[in-house]
This record gives structure tokens, C-alpha cells and sequence, in this order.
């Protein structure tokens, strides 16, 4: 049963259900990385279909004035099982964003839109929109294996299978550099709710940054938040704790 439930979980989601936003740009601002995503509308609408309107719940939480914290439990055999995680406030629609955020990468740790980070990174034409950028044109085609079962084409030969691609250098190199700050590689992968192998340009700015405060001097658990593998970590296990999480 449990099987069944992960697989309806990590299920891939309709084309229609997908929408894109960019990541990368280059110089000249005239492309960037298409990065797909599920709103959470879509969250909620596969929670629903598989646990029903009563099986499942989320809370959220303010978490140090600029983030949010989303907690979604699912009643199972009787017992709420909770998972959490969190996000920084938007800069558009600040705390709408941050809410809608925290949910997204909370979903992931349900399974929820995980295969989304194994696509291949896709430059598109980009043009301007407000503060940000959008497609110019039509979203990218996503591969057979991201698509439900009736939506694969039966010709594509190219994207029949997940990827299987090593760790790049400069990957390894990063993580080898937050060793001596007693992050792990796992840490990371799940800071970014990630496969090792799909880093894209995005998480590398990230962790960069991350690298940079910590190097200046600022405390691990204030850089690093981080809400599933935090047990590792005395000092952040004693704040979940104060916050009840």
C-alpha cells in the first residue's frame, strides 16, 4: 500500500499542470534557463485526489521576520505525519510568495514535483516582464519521462529514460569547500531538494553565497537553515525544538 501511495506521490504531472519560470540569464539578457515548476493549487489538488479533503493538512509558520515555514501532514493509518520546510519571502508579493514557496519545496519532500530538478537544462528566448523575465514564445517540450503515461510520444527515442549523469567537477569541488563547516554533500542536495546530478547554474550561485557568509564569519544555523537534517546539527536541534516544529 505504501508503495501505491509513493508512486500516485511522485507521479509526473500533466503538461497543462507544469508552469515555467527563468533561472540563469546570459549577458546580453536575451536567453535563460527554463526551470519548470508545480503551483501549489497543484499541490493541493493531488493531496486531495490521493488522501481526500480530510487525510491531509498544512500549517505555517513565520520564521525569523523574511521566511516561512510550511508543515503538510498526512493521516496515515490513524497518525499525522508531518514534514517541513521553508522558504524566503518573494520580492514581488513578499509573504504570499514566501507561503506559496514554503509549500512548494515542502511538497518535495513528499515526492511531490521531485523529478522536475532531474530535467535537462533548457536555454529558451526570454523577454522582459515587470522586475523579471518570462519565455518569449512557447515553453519548452518536456522529455518522455517526465510526461503521465498518455502524454509520451511514442517516437521520441531521446528522453525515454530519467538522465544518469555524473557529478561535474565543479560540483565536487563546492562541496569539498563546506567540509570544513561540517556540511555534507547530502546537505546540500537537500537544501536545494535536489539529485546530485541535476544541480543547475541556479543552486551553484546558491551555494557560493551560502559559502561566502559562512567564510565572513556568520553562524551556520543562521546561513544554512535547513529543517530535515538539522538532527545532526545540537544547536539547531534545540531551536526545532523551541519552536515546537
Amino acid at each position: 500500500m505504501n508503495d501505491e501511495i509513493m508512486e500516485k506521490l511522485n507521479a509526473p504531472f500533466k503538461p497543462n499542470e507544469i508552469e515555467w519560470r527563468i533561472g540563469a540569464t546570459n549577458t546580453a539578457k536575451t536567453k535563460g534557463i527554463a526551470l519548470p515548476y508545480i503551483t501549489a493549487r497543484a499541490i493541493q489538488q493531488r493531496l486531495d485526489d490521493i488522501f481526500g479533503i480530510f487525510g491531509w493538512r498544512n500549517e505555517f509558520r513565520e520564521w525569523k521576520t523574511s521566511k516561512q515555514l510550511c508543515g503538510i501532514s498526512i493521516l496515515h493509518e490513524g497518525e499525522w505525519i508531518t514534514k517541513w520546510d521553508g522558504a524566503d519571502d518573494s520580492n514581488m508579493d513578499a509573504t504570499k510568495g514566501g507561503l506559496s514557496g514554503a509549500m512548494k519545496r515542502c511538497a518535495t519532500q513528499w515526492g511531490i514535483g521531485r523529478y522536475l530538478y532531474k530535467i535537462p537544462t533548457q536555454w529558451v528566448d526570454i523577454e522582459g516582464y515587470g522586475k523579471s523575465y518570462k519565455i518569449k514564445g512557447k515553453p519548452p517540450e518536456l522529455p518522455n519521462w517526465a510526461l503521465p503515461k498518455e502524454y509520451r510520444k511514442e517516437t521520441s527515442k531521446q528522453f525515454e529514460s530519467e538522465p544518469i549523469i555524473s557529478i561535474p567537477q565543479e560540483i565536487k569541488d563546492i562541496i569539498a569547500k563546506f567540509k570544513p563547516f561540517g556540511i555534507t554533500q547530502a546537505d546540500l542536495e537537500n537544501y536545494v531538494h535536489n539529485e546530485a546530478f541535476a544541480f543547475n547554474s541556479e543552486d551553484i550561485e546558491q551555494f557560493r553565497l551560502l559559502y561566502k557568509r559562512l567564510r565572513n564569519g556568520e553562524k551556520k544555523e543562521d546561513v544554512f537553515y535547513n529543517y530535515h537534517k538539522v538532527k545532526k546539527n545540537k544547536e539547531l536541534s534545540q531551536k526545532l525544538e523551541e519552536m515546537e516544529l
